[in-house]
């Protein structure tokens, strides 16, 4: 729930757009707060440099008596391309794997391309948060037609680790293994070929320490 003013959320994004206008092969996508998308993207949901618009959040519902709710499809006409869908926070607040499920499918039928977060709470000695990140995955790709599920970036963000030190964060070596394991339950609801195809983000304790390398992984 940041910046606080348009002017605010204007000047940062075009400070990250136009980096992203030197990085040819890489796919940028800024998150503003909902007030601000058309701010940030204009009408037709690319900045002037290159950068597109997500929202941080869709409902789960198409249209109502909602009050205060933002539906997929008013994101949409606002200038959105991305919706992000399941992030830790929300999930925080109440985002069952259920109602994830809903707003995806909401997302999807909007036209929005989704950028779904998953991710452990802590991690157990007998792997059970492994568990928990396949049935995040696959309560959105097992209920999507295969189509728009394959049209899915998986964002991986394990709670535990968002805001710790460099040197208490998952290793390179952790996030790949984890990359590997969430494309192979992707594979499970999309085949070997589009489940292998599937983009993996990560999000926890990113810095300038450790970036490079968990990219390289």
């Amino acid at each position: 729930m940041n910046p606080d003013t348009r002017e605010q959320a204007k000047a940062i994004s075009s400070s990250v757009a136009r980096k992203a206008k030197a990085a040819l092969k890489t796919t940028v996508v800024i998150a503003p707060p909902a007030p601000f998308l058309r701010d940030v993207v204009g009408a037709s949901g690319k900045s002037a440099h290159r950068a597109h618009g997500a929202a941080q959040d869709v409902s789960e519902n198409a249209a109502g008596a909602f009050t205060g709710s933002v539906s997929a499809r008013q994101l949409r006409s606002a200038g959105g391309e991305y919706a992000i869908i399941g992030h830790s926070e929300r999930r925080k607040a109440g985002d069952t794997d259920a109602i994830v499920a809903q707003k995806a499918a909401q997302a999807a039928d909007a036209g929005l391309l989704i950028i779904l977060c998953v991710g452990e709470t802590e991690r157990d000695a007998n792997a059970r948060y492994l568990q928990t990140v396949r049935a995040q995955i696959l309560a959105v790709m097992g209920v999507l037609d295969k189509k728009l599920a394959r049209r899915i970036v998986i964002a991986y963000e394990p709670v535990w680790a968002i805001g710790k030190s460099y040197d208490t964060a998952p290793k390179p070596s952790d996030i790949h293994e984890m990359t590997i394991y969430i494309r192979k339950i992707a594979t499970e609801a999309l085949g070997t070929k589009d489940g292998l195809k599937v983009p993996v983000l990560y999000g926890g304790s990113v810095d300038f320490e450790n970036a490079k390398a968990i990219l390289r992984e």
